[in-house]
């Protein structure tokens, strides 16, 4: 059952891919569907044909078309591809390590993993645009308070993100940090606070934590996930996409460090001179306490 996971999702990141080298080829009806259904991915489980178009602003037939076009006899072919992901469950991380274990090649290893990583990071510029990112940026941006919700593996993103905004804002902190619990920051969390989460399935239990905080307070939700369809979702304010897919035994965190930069230096844009005067400050005092090693020190 887990190998059948496996190869449902390589075939799902295949499809998208095979969508996007497609767009600049297709009529602009067909074109606006097709980004669509990178964009929206869940929408296609979740909603009918019909629906789907209304969203979109097209026929229903323009639908039947695009699918064809990508190679699927009719619409419910290419719905079928999508359902198959969205019922798999994530494979255990012990059987695809014991598949990168079995794998003949380490250069061949090396270029699977690579061109996974260029293709995650075409997905998180594809599905998350510009107006959608500046909206994220400016929802963490107007709140005195930023808290970071990202567990386990997730923590990584979360630290970087702390970390760079922290350059150029004082009150960004991670929620469960050492010397805190994971209980009493989302207790504090206020009305005009912000959160950001970073997740991806299997989800932390603490997730669960956070959505109660959010209804609790009224705190404004920034949700970046693998997923439009996750507990978060219902009480987020916005939502920016990342993929995970790896020949690696463990899924790719890569894509969401990379929204985190981007988001962290959206907001520094629009934050203004003040900020940039707290990193130049700040960036003095780390040269002269000896943090950063200066010239001077050079042979």
């Amino acid at each position: 059952m887990q190998k059948n996971v496996v190869k449902t999702g390589a075939k799902q990141g295949i499809l998208a891919e095979r969508i996007i080298a497609a767009i600049p080829n297709m009529t602009s009806q067909l074109a606006v569907s097709a980004k669509f259904l990178v964009d929206h991915p869940d929408s296609v489980v979740a909603c009918s044909m019909r629906e789907i178009a209304g969203r979109i602003g097209v026929a229903p037939t323009t639908l039947l078309r695009l699918a064809r076009a990508l190679g699927f006899k009719d619409w419910s072919r290419l719905r079928e591809r999508y359902v198959d992901q969205f019922r798999s469950s994530p494979p255990l991380y012990a059987e695809k390590a014991d598949t990168v274990v079995r794998r003949n090649g380490i250069a061949g290893l090396l270029d699977e993993l690579t061109s996974a990583q260029r293709a995650a990071l075409g997905y998180v510029a594809t599905t998350n645009s510009a107006d959608t990112v500046d909206q994220a940026a400016k929802i963490l941006n107007r709140a005195p308070r930023i808290l970071v919700a990202a567990f386990l593996s997730c923590r990584t993103p979360g630290l970087a993100f702390t970390y760079i905004c922290r350059l150029f804002r004082s009150n960004v902190t991670m929620i469960g940090a050492e010397g805190s619990s994971v209980v009493a920051d989302l207790e504090d969390v206020r009305s005009d606070d912000a959160i950001l989460a970073i997740n991806f399935r299997p989800y932390a239990q603490n997730i669960h934590s956070v959505v109660r905080a959010v209804q609790r307070s009224g705190a404004a939700l920034v949700s970046i996930a693998d997923s439009r369809v996750t507990p978060l979702s219902p009480v987020a304010r916005s939502v920016l996409l990342f993929g995970v897919d790896s020949p690696s035994f463990f899924p790719s965190i890569m894509p969401a460090v990379a929204i985190v930069e981007s988001l962290a230096a959206v907001m520094l844009a629009h934050a203004g001179h003040s900020a940039v005067e707290r990193i130049r400050l700040i960036e003095e005092a780390l040269y002269e306490s000896d943090t950063y090693e200066s010239a001077k020190h050079r042979d």
